[in-house]
């Protein structure tokens, strides 16, 4: 019966039953895939309690170390989810008759968790989530109220004493020890015990009341996190892991169960459905691969004259009323009518060939010219020979538009109408390159423009840098001369000073033999008229004394006045010393008077001889005062002697720095210059071509603000310097016209 059966028939059949079969394989499949993607949701719940519970672990961790209540707040959130996610679980679990006691305990151990931290953040609450509320802040406040009076009573052993409990109290706040409360409280207890301390003994309870009242709540929550709350709570999250583990273990434990009566059923249902399968494909292969046989012998036939093997062929065995048959029965027809369209088919594809092999060498003129029987092989001359048209068209236009290429104009582009596939793609490739070409050459040129327009501004800003330097160099250099002439001045001045103190000396012996002098005039009244020529002599002296103590005194008050608001004191000391002088020329001139009417009037000689000595006496003590005022005006002279070298030298490394910065400026100029040449070239080089935009094209703007502002500080700096030149010029040339004119000063 089943030869009498069509292969369409038989084929349907068995495609029926085999697609029955894999509908049946995948909805079992699908079945035991849904359950074990609901284990592996168990098993990813298990995992997602495991991470939220690291999750709290690392809100209760921040909260302890940032005492910040928004990890509160996290901490309730992950507990919620974490409850959610439980109920999932606990769902799953039941669904396939799983033990739910894991995931019970599990549960409320989580719970003693969140209440067990609850708790702890209550705590943390009255001890203060900051140094300044709650306990933390009460605490603040007492100590530093004790350790005021403290400080207030003057009292060292008091002080130390209020720092050792501060020190004991910051080491319990460290360490965490109880020995520190011990400690603390002995300290506090002697204090009580002593009466000198009494009225502060109420500060003292107060702060060891409130230290007392913090380390009781430290103690609850937990030392370490072995003790107290904090104790509890590792217990808790080492339960919840070891019940999370032993639930891990049952899942996989029923997943690996599951997977494996899965594989069972798979393979005992898809073994039969095959063996099924491969006997029906056996007995329709037979029956099927009888008649194909047949079918191959007079195809082989065919196909070996096709391929000119023979050069006649034989009909196919028509015989069977299946389709082989069928598919025979038209061969046979078609064979005739095959031996004819080859022939043609034959010199059409000789004709194509022959076009092909000129195409391969390059050329595109030729045509495909034959025709043969077949629509199809007609079509596709008739495609080749329009494609060889079209494509003939297209390169003339490429080669048009690359030959104005090579001449440098880029405003031309492919047209690229009609035109589709890889040589639209190869076209609109050409004109993008010619967009890119043209919009280079435009950057380029506006590049140029701009580089050019910067260049002539840094040409102008080198050359202004450059005039600036050599201004400030010339200035610097007249600045180091006017101070080398200061210098020498003060130099000159130090001299004229030690001049003045060893005249100052010799003043004070002369002064000291004048009084010696006078006390032998005193012992030698007697003598008077012998002596009269000696009193003269020394009356000159005396006269020539107060002459240059008048001078020097004079030279010191032209000192004060240039030294200005600092020789105040000095012109005083110079005015008094002048004065001085004049009373000594009024005394020389009362001494002579006396010596004239000396042998007339010897006992009022001896009155008048002992004034002198007073007299002398006073000013030696006089000319000792100027010898010390004088050596202060040396020692001062000799500073400003060593801070003038110091300018001087510090305008000689200036003048040398400036020096540096005109030659580098000159470079830079050189460099600018060049700069300036390659731009113009660019530009140059540009307007060579042809491309689009070539005349509107703009120079780049180019922020120069940032280039004139040091050249305009720099002028201002030297124009500033110039004019403490001038200053400092003017002043030495005043100072050499003051020396110049002292004659006085001179000849002392």
């Amino acid at each position: 019966m089943a030869t009498n059966i069509s292969i369409k028939l038989k084929l349907i059949i068995l495609a029926i039953v085999i697609t029955f079969s894999f509908i049946f394989i995948v909805i079992s499949e699908r079945s035991a895939m849904h359950e074990l993607q609901t284990l592996a949701k168990m098993d990813h719940h298990t995992e997602e309690l495991n991470v939220k519970l690291l999750e709290l672990r690392k809100d209760e961790k921040d909260f302890l170390v940032r005492k910040d209540l928004k990890y509160i707040e996290s901490f309730k959130k992950t507990l919620n989810e974490v409850f959610e996610i439980k109920e999932l679980l606990k769902y799953e679990l039941t669904y396939f008759d799983l033990n739910t006691t894991s995931l019970e305990e599990y549960e409320k151990t989580l719970k003693l968790y969140g209440k067990k931290f609850i708790e702890l953040s209550e705590i943390q609450k009255r001890i203060g989530l900051t140094p300044t509320d709650a306990l933390y802040g009460d605490l603040r406040a007492k100590v530093h109220q004790v350790q005021d009076y403290a400080k207030k009573q003057n009292d060292t052993y008091l002080l130390s004493s209020v720092y050792d409990l501060r020190k004991q109290e910051k080491d319990f706040m460290l360490r965490y020890k109880s020995k520190y409360i011990g400690k603390f409280n002995k300290i506090i207890k002697k204090l009580l015990d002593d009466n000198r301390y009494t009225q502060m003994h109420p500060l003292l309870k107060d702060y060891q009341t409130s230290f007392l009242a913090l380390t009781k709540l430290e103690e609850k929550k937990g030392f370490d996190h072995k003790s107290g709350i904090l104790g509890e709570l590792r217990a808790t999250v080492h339960k919840t892991d070891k019940q999370l583990e032993i639930l891990t273990k049952i899942i996989a434990k029923a997943f690996v169960e599951k997977k494996d009566a899965i594989s069972l059923y798979s393979l005992i249902v898809t073994s039969s459905i095959a063996i099924f399968i491969i006997f029906a494909l056996i007995v329709f292969n037979r029956q099927i691969s009888k008649s194909l046989i047949e079918f191959e012998k007079g195809l082989n036939n065919f196909f070996a004259f096709i391929n000119h093997e023979t050069n006649d062929v034989k009909p196919l065995n028509d015989k069977n009323n299946d389709e082989i048959g069928n598919m025979a029965k038209m061969i046979n027809k078609n064979i005739e009518n095959a031996k004819i369209n080859i022939q043609k088919d034959r010199e059409l594809i000789d004709d194509a060939t022959q076009v092909a092999n000129k195409i391969k060498e390059g050329y595109l003129s030729s045509r495909i010219s034959h025709s043969s029987n077949s629509n199809e092989l007609n079509e596709l001359k008739n495609v080749i020979n329009e494609m060889l048209d079209t494509l003939s068209s297209n390169i003339e236009n490429i080669n048009s538009v690359l030959n104005e290429f090579a001449k440098y104009d880029y405003t031309k582009e492919v047209k690229t109408s009609n035109i589709n596939g890889e040589v639209l793609q190869l076209c609109e490739n050409i004109n993008i390159v010619a967009k890119s070409i043209n919009e280079m050459l435009k950057e380029s040129k506006s590049i140029g423009l701009g580089l050019q327009v910067s260049a002539n501004t840094l040409v102008t800003n080198v050359d202004n840098l450059t005039t600036n330097a050599n201004s400030t160099a010339a200035s610097l250099e007249e600045t180091a001369a006017a101070i080398e002439e200061i210098t020498s001045t003060i130099v000159k001045n130090n001299e004229s000073v030690q001049q003045m103190s060893t005249n100052s000396q010799k003043v004070k012996t002369a002064a000291t033999n004048g009084e010696k002098l006078a006390n032998e005039t005193t012992s030698a009244m007697d003598e008077i008229n012998e002596q009269v020529r000696a009193i003269n002599e020394s009356i000159g002296l005396i006269d020539q004394i107060a002459f240059q103590t008048n001078i020097l005194s004079l030279n010191a008050a032209v000192e004060a006045a240039t030294a200005g608001e600092a020789g105040k004191g000095f012109a005083v000391v110079a005015q008094e010393v002048r004065n001085l002088a004049s009373r000594s020329a009024e005394v020389a001139k009362e001494i002579k008077h006396l010596v004239e009417v000396a042998t007339s009037k010897a006992t009022d000689g001896k009155e008048i001889s002992a004034k002198m000595i007073m007299g002398y006496s006073e000013l030696n003590e006089n000319i000792h005062s100027t010898i010390n005022l004088i050596s202060d005006i040396s020692t001062a002279s000799k500073e400003q002697q060593i801070g003038m070298e110091q300018i001087n030298d510090s305008i000689n490394q200036l003048d040398k720095q400036t020096q540096e910065i005109a030659n580098i400026s000159s470079n830079t100029q050189h460099i600018s210059e060049q700069t300036n040449s390659m731009a113009i070239e660019i530009v140059n080089n540009s307007d060579e071509k042809e491309f689009i935009g070539k005349d509107s094209v703009q120079g780049k703007n180019i922020d120069l603000q940032n280039f004139s502002k040091p050249i305009e500080t720099k002028k201002q700096t030297i124009h500033k310097q110039e004019r403490e030149n001038v200053k400092v010029s003017k002043r030495s040339t005043e100072i050499k016209e003051n020396s110049s004119s002292d004659d006085e000063w001179e000849s002392f």
